[in-house]
């Protein structure tokens, strides 16, 4: 198989629920929110354009095989989160992939979700370099293309009557993005000015597009324990954006849900933002399908009330998913699933031999067969 799956968690630095009852810090969990709020239950479906030529079949628990953006609209997701890369060497999460994936996605009646990373291939905390094309270029002249780019993906996408629901501007810019032009990490730690300038020009593109303001704005960080800091750092900008979307994977940050519910409340009563989780995922198994390396594999990484098992994936997302709706004065705005697809298969879609750091993940078991934590989707 090609080496983007393969290999593709190997480019990303290794940084990178509803239930009754008491809450983790013993305390009863507040009034319910509005019911006839929107609530956001989404995929990072951006791996299925790539996926779809190995013909990889996905099936319903009883092993019917299924159409997998039919599936998932029928079990309840509303959004559909996929990246945009600015010119991929195999032009994959380029924005003719986009353009023709999110026209699929609203022909099934969901939204979409729009990360752009300004960067050729996956941008994070730990890489967020510029387009190849840009790399020489001054800040006066990365300014005005950060402008323009994004006018016209935006415009292309509203000339297909795809305007995304939400779009986020770089991803996981805990350290800035298009560095080190707007980097905000170690020596460029007094560089905010710069980063906040460039975001700015995203947001004016944005907003000349989006004439009947439709779209919401996200910045996106990483780290559920750390965002305060960041939010803090640019709050006097006064930066024209409506959402928080955060990160949270357990291997990587707090086991603990209360510190993961304190620091969304105060994100949300700080500074009077939306907050969604933006990447979410836990697995169902500790159990690898494929020769490649997962990114969870023992209990360590994982939280001790909620078991890898397929019982444990839902109980984690119901009580994550009441986290959320109960953050205050209804801030909390829903969450989106990542790679929920990204399954190990073969050239051919019938066995499992390799490709994925992700399948024990997935929404999908090792027979690609739809898990109950689709019932999470379903009921909320």
């Amino acid at each position: 198989m090609k080496k983007t799956l393969q290999y593709v968690f190997l480019l990303i630095s290794c940084f990178s629920l509803g239930c009754s009852g008491s809450d983790d810090s013993g305390q009863s969990p507040d009034p319910d929110p509005d019911p006839s709020a929107y609530f956001c239950k989404g995929m990072d479906l951006s791996f299925q354009p790539e996926l779809e030529n190995y013909n990889v079949t996905y099936k319903d628990p009883n092993g019917n095989p299924i159409e997998l953006l039919d599936y998932v609209a029928d079990r309840g997701t509303n959004l559909v989160r996929l990246r945009l890369w600015h010119t991929p060497v195999n032009g994959l999460n380029g924005l003719d992939a986009v353009k023709a994936y999110s026209q699929r996605v609203k022909a099934k009646g969901m939204d979409v979700f729009l990360d752009i990373h300004y960067s050729d291939s996956w941008a994070d905390p730990g890489q967020q370099t510029p387009p190849l094309s840009w790399q020489l270029l001054t800040f006066e002249q990365v300014k005005s293309e950060v402008y323009l780019y994004t006018k016209n993906v935006v415009q292309q996408l509203k000339t297909q009557n795809t305007l995304p629901k939400i779009i986020q501007i770089g991803n996981e810019t805990d350290s800035g993005f298009l560095w080190d032009y707007g980097r905000v990490w170690d020596a460029f730690s007094d560089n905010w000015p710069n980063y906040a300038t460039l975001v700015n020009e995203a947001i004016r593109a944005i907003r000349e597009v989006d004439t009947q303001d439709q779209v919401k704005i996200m910045l996106h960080h990483s780290s559920v324990e750390n965002a305060i800091y960041f939010f803090n750092e640019i709050k006097d900008f006064n930066l024209d954006f409506d959402i928080i979307g955060l990160s949270y994977y357990p291997q990587f940050q707090t086991h603990n849900l209360s510190v993961v519910q304190s620091k969304m409340n105060q994100l949300a009563t700080t500074f009077d933002k939306d907050i969604l989780l933006a990447e979410v995922a836990y697995p169902f198994t500790l159990e690898w399908d494929d020769n490649a390396t997962n990114y969870i594999g023992n209990t360590s990484q994982i939280l001790s009330e909620f078991p890898a098992t397929p019982a444990g994936q839902k109980a984690y997302f119901e009580r994550l998913t009441n986290i959320i709706k109960n953050i205050p004065n209804n801030r909390g705005i829903g969450f989106c699933y990542w790679a929920p697809d990204w399954v190990a298969f073969d050239g051919n879609g019938t066995t499992s031999t390799g490709g994925s750091a992700w399948e024990n993940q997935c929404v999908f078991d090792f027979e690609h067969k739809a898990l109950p934590v689709f019932e999470v989707f379903e009921n909320n």
